[in-house]
């Protein structure tokens, strides 16, 4: 991880470290709630999944009749890995802001939901949430509970998928509530020194592909992104870029220049039809097959979908059979066509945002690099034969 604005250099390891960097807990410094809604109001902090949404919009709205708050380290790790980070170096920060927003929304449960494979991040949260009961900081009438897919599933009889968790309205990514910690810890005037534009704070960019120094990265918020790119060891001398992909396959591909020309600021993102959201950018360099870019994809979007709906069920089944015949040298125009319709079937038919916006991903890289699939399909051979 590279540190830059707001995330400490080191690991906070015990509780008291952690008293040494940040002082009293939220909930016994902080008394007047009001203060700080009304200045997420004039500073806010967005949410970092796929609504991004300010948590001043969310805190606001009129309450529903959810009595948990859901606190989100079950994210899709695919290119990303914040997760793990966060967890590792700062369990107490996610303590103490989930502790705090519970307090203003007036909600007495705290589920905290992991992969079941964080074995060594979920050890280091429940040996922090015991510091933290032991010595008394959290109020008794608040539960917090720390589940994996398995655990909430003998609690609640409900499966951690994607439209069960997009119909939960207080669920907060890690992201978003230790950034949301920090902003409460040191209050709006010392949070608007951090980022040059309109919208203040860090975002933690994962960043893979072809690149020379791919790695977990802290930026303020209207960084250039020559100026990421140069950070994280620019592209390398021997290669061009095809595309980038950003928000983890969430958006559609664009190309080097006019990520170059942007900022890390979500009106560049919005100005380009993209969302800032999970901060996953991964480089794809010119001689990559892109076919087998969006086999790839296709096979993360089958692992992950829930399979509940026939358009998903079916479809990515059906889109990965023509993808690899595509690749193989066996196919014929009525299979791309066919894959161009399976593939706006899932986008109008699927239940869940999540997967629609993988699937327009998918769609849009097919348009943008069409004549890879049309050489691939007239010369039974892909343009580029190989992919490291």
């Amino acid at each position: 991880m590279k540190k830059y604005v707001l995330h400490s250099e080191s690991v906070i390891n015990n509780i008291q470290t952690y008293r040494d960097y940040f002082g009293d807990y939220l909930h016994a410094k902080i008394s007047n709630y009001d203060n700080i809604i009304n200045e997420l109001k004039e500073c806010p902090i967005f949410t970092r999944d796929i609504y991004q949404k300010p948590i001043y919009d969310i805190i606001v709205s009129e309450k529903n009749d959810e009595d948990t708050l859901i606190i989100n380290g079950y994210s899709i790790d695919y290119l990303i890995f914040k997760d793990k980070f966060l967890l590792k170096n700062n369990p107490y920060l996610i303590l103490d802001s989930a502790i705090f927003l519970s307090k203003i929304l007036n909600i007495k449960n705290i589920d905290i939901i992991l992969r079941s494979y964080y074995l060594e991040e979920k050890n280091i949260l429940i040996k922090a949430l015991v510091e933290t009961e032991d010595i008394y900081y959290i109020d008794r009438e608040i539960s917090i509970n720390v589940y994996d897919e398995n655990s909430y599933y003998d609690n609640y009889k409900e499966k951690i998928i994607i439209p069960y968790l997009e119909n939960k309205k207080y669920i907060f990514d890690l992201e978003t509530i230790t950034q949301f910690g920090y902003f409460a810890h040191i209050g709006k005037n010392n949070f608007e020194k951090y980022g040059k534009g309109e919208f203040k704070g860090s975002v933690l960019l994962s960043i893979s592909g072809d690149i020379n120094i791919p790695n977990l990265y802290e930026f303020e918020l209207s960084t250039s992104f020559s100026d990421i790119i140069r950070i994280a060891g620019n592209i390398p001398k021997d290669c061009d870029i095809k595309c980038v992909f950003t928000n983890g396959f969430l958006n559609p591909p664009i190309d080097m220049e006019s990520l170059s020309n942007i900022s890390l600021d979500y009106n560049d993102f919005e100005n380009l039809n993209l969302k800032l959201g999970n901060g996953g950018i991964c480089f794809i360099r010119e001689n990559r097959c892109v076919i087998r870019v969006v086999l790839k994809i296709v096979l993360f979007a089958k692992s992950i979908a829930c399979g509940k709906c026939m358009p998903c069920g079916f479809g990515f089944n059906l889109c990965e059979y023509y993808l690899n015949k595509i690749i193989l040298g066996k196919s014929d125009y009525s299979d791309f066509n066919d894959l161009k319709n399976i593939l706006n079937m899932i986008i109008k038919c699927a239940s869940c945002f999540y997967i629609r916006a993988l699937v327009n991903c998918i769609l849009q890289t097919i348009e943008k690099f069409n004549y890879e699939f049309i050489y691939a399909v007239e010369k039974k051979i892909t343009l580029y034969s190989f992919i490291k």
